[in-house]
């Protein structure tokens, strides 16, 4: 999804992060996602302050019920 919508969604408004430091989340691993043609794209499952790896499972879990 794109980084702004994936922001929108993870953060209350005021505290919305820039493209710019998603970019950087993004590159360092922070979050997972990809830069594709200088547009921040971050995976769905992604969530804010969780583990990558625990959200992936969480996620997982939940469309196999």
């Amino acid at each position: 999804m794109k980084a702004s919508a994936w922001a929108k969604r993870e953060f209350e408004k005021g505290s919305i992060p820039d493209n710019r430091t998603i970019k950087r989340w993004v590159e360092i691993g922070e979050v997972r996602g990809r830069i594709v043609d200088c547009s921040v794209w971050v995976y769905a499952s992604e969530r804010w302050g969780v583990e990558s790896d625990i959200s992936s499972c969480v996620s997982d879990l939940i469309r196999a019920s």
